[in-house]
């Protein structure tokens, strides 16, 4: 029986996992915390198709520069000298207009086709997945120009949408208060994503896969007709590795042979215990660029993009500008039950980094997701489990991890 070694137990790394035991293959996740402890626990819990854009496009540099200045701003770029060559090539990635369309085509292709995993996944696994859609919301002087951008756009893409006026609004989510132009997009759904992820882990724990939590993997050798790793609890040997670390990816850069520009991109989400029980789907609120899902029990309200800041400090004006913007459309909020703030792995185009490495298929690469993890994580693991079984030779040019050069060494 051919084995597997996922590093990471995320959302993707268990995708992986749960693909690959499916297939037969003996598989052993490594986990340095516990399950869900990183980007997956805190996401904004969509899975969304229609917000599968590529983050590094000319608009996003638009608003980075514009939103420099405001401690407030939904996008802040403070980036440390130590980020700086990846702020070069995100910069240049941003440049040209071609790529980003490009780029967002196939992620929103990618989506689609994970869309449809997570559903068969919510019957399998019971992950509590909810088909309602995503509604989209603005108001102010720029909402009709807003909507027909997002209508304009998701059509063209070939997908189904449906705008809304402020009535179709109130029928749709009667809490959502002041909101004059919206946007329905059906094929969404949400899933508390710590929730998925458990039920990944129970899953590949169903199908005979080991899952090892408080392990650390410290060094990737293959030299060997084995990949032989070395960790905090000794050395494990397998055919095939699987690197889903999430920002942790890229301490195995020199490992695996290749520059793996991947930076902490840090997000916040805030939730209000008992807050608008009745809503039914994501709301997101476009002004203001974050998003109040619905979980049990609660409201959360995510967004936020800050690059090159300290990954561990809480700038409440942050969490503050999430609250603001929920308390505009939504009316007044109780005090949070919860504050969140973690570290989601972005790549250098923001493009995920999915694929073999050149010359040594042994070891595939599944990161850089950025604000997408929850949503393509199925298809990840697709993808990753046709790369190891030879279905899939080669990655699409765009995702392959081997894109940026700076190839470091050879086994």
């Amino acid at each position: 029986m051919s084995s597997a070694v996922v590093i990471g137990a995320g959302a993707v790394g268990l995708s992986c996992a749960y693909v690959l035991v499916q297939q037969g293959i003996d598989v052993t996740v490594l986990e340095r915390d516990h399950v869900g402890a990183g980007a997956s626990a805190g996401s904004a819990c969509m899975v969304c198709p229609s917000h599968a854009d590529r983050t590094a496009s000319p608009a996003s540099l638009k608003d980075g520069l514009r939103f420099l200045l405001d401690p407030k701003a939904p996008l802040k770029l403070r980036p440390r000298p130590s980020e700086l060559g990846w702020v070069a090539r995100f910069t240049a990635a941003s440049l040209r207009e071609e790529p980003a369309a490009e780029g967002t085509r196939l992620l929103r292709e990618l989506a689609q086709r994970s869309t449809e995993l997570h559903v068969r996944w919510a019957e399998e696994l019971g992950t509590g997945l909810e088909m309602h859609g995503t509604l989209n919301v603005w108001s102010g002087v720029d909402a009709d120009a807003g909507q027909a951008a997002v209508v304009d756009e998701a059509r063209h893409a070939g997908l189904e949408i449906e705008a809304l006026d402020a009535a179709g609004i109130a029928q749709l989510e009667p809490s959502v208060r002041g909101a004059t132009r919206g946007a329905l997009a059906p094929g969404d759904g949400h899933v508390d994503s710590l929730r998925f992820t458990e039920c990944l882990a129970e899953g590949v724990r169903a199908h005979g896969g080991e899952i090892r939590e408080g392990v650390e993997v410290i060094d990737i050798d293959r030299s060997g007709p084995r990949i032989r790793l070395t960790t905090t609890v000794g050395a494990i040997e397998a055919d095939h590795v699987v690197v889903a670390a999430g920002v942790w990816t890229r301490r195995f850069a020199d490992d695996v042979g290749l520059a793996l520009p991947i930076t902490p991109a840090k997000g916040y989400h805030v939730e209000f215990a008992g807050a608008v029980e009745d809503a039914q789907r994501p709301i997101y609120f476009a002004d203001a660029h974050c998003v109040a899902t619905p979980l049990e029990g609660r409201l959360r309200i995510a967004g936020t993009l800050e690059i090159g800041t300290d990954p561990e400090t809480v700038d409440l004006r942050r969490v503050e500008a999430l609250r603001e913007a929920g308390e505009r459309f939504l009316g007044a909020l109780p005090e949070p039950s919860h504050i969140w703030l973690g570290q989601r792995p972005l790549s250098a185009d923001s493009m995920p980094l999915i694929g073999p490495l050149p010359g040594d298929p042994r070891v595939v690469i599944a990161s850089g997701h950025g604000t997408l993890g929850i949503t393509l994580a199925p298809v990840t693991g697709e993808l990753v489990a046709a790369h190891i079984s030879g279905e899939l030779p080669a990655p699409d040019p765009l995702l392959d991890p081997a894109r940026f050069r700076g190839v470091t060494r050879t086994p």
